[in-house]
């Protein structure tokens, strides 16, 4: 069989995109889930120190969130936090009070760095409530029971 001179480089041009992309889209997949654990954590974090610090003096759970948003920026620089406090319908007859949850939600935009993975991984499926275009955002919802000492 004769080969022509040229037949290796038009194979590696047709090949190597295919392949580099691929390179690329597992490199971002693995940036992609690093920011996810990282989020994850910080708003673990938040929601960990605001159920212990949501009861005020006097015993009543604060609705004010306020405070975790600087606690959220020294943990994470770029994620922004909302919470809100649900009360549940059980009640704790012995403690005699209503039990409460606190739901923290974190949420992170990250930016993509390679181009044709970054359009594929910003895409509808993988990133629902992204604005496309090479960036995402992700999100994670943490709930917390809110710690109550039994003195009240």
């Amino acid at each position: 069989m004769r080969r022509h001179p040229a037949q290796v480089l038009v194979e590696m041009l047709l090949v190597l995109p295919v392949f580099l992309t691929i390179v690329f889209t597992i490199m971002e997949m693995g940036y992609m889930s690093f920011q996810m654990i990282l989020l994850n954590h910080a708003t673990y974090e938040v929601a960990r120190i605001g159920a212990m610090t949501q009861v005020t003096s006097l015993g009543t759970v604060m609705s004010d969130c306020g405070r975790l948003v600087p606690l959220m920026k020294r943990i994470l620089q770029s994620a922004s936090v909302s919470c809100s406090v649900d009360y549940h319908s059980f009640q704790d007859t012995q403690a005699q009070i209503t039990n409460a949850d606190l739901v923290v939600t974190g949420s992170n935009p990250i930016k993509f760095v390679f181009p044709l993975s970054s359009i594929l991984m910003s895409s509808k499926p993988l990133c629902p409530k992204g604005p496309g275009g090479g960036s995402c955002t992700i999100w994670a919802t943490v709930r917390m029971p809110i710690e109550r000492p039994l003195a009240y």
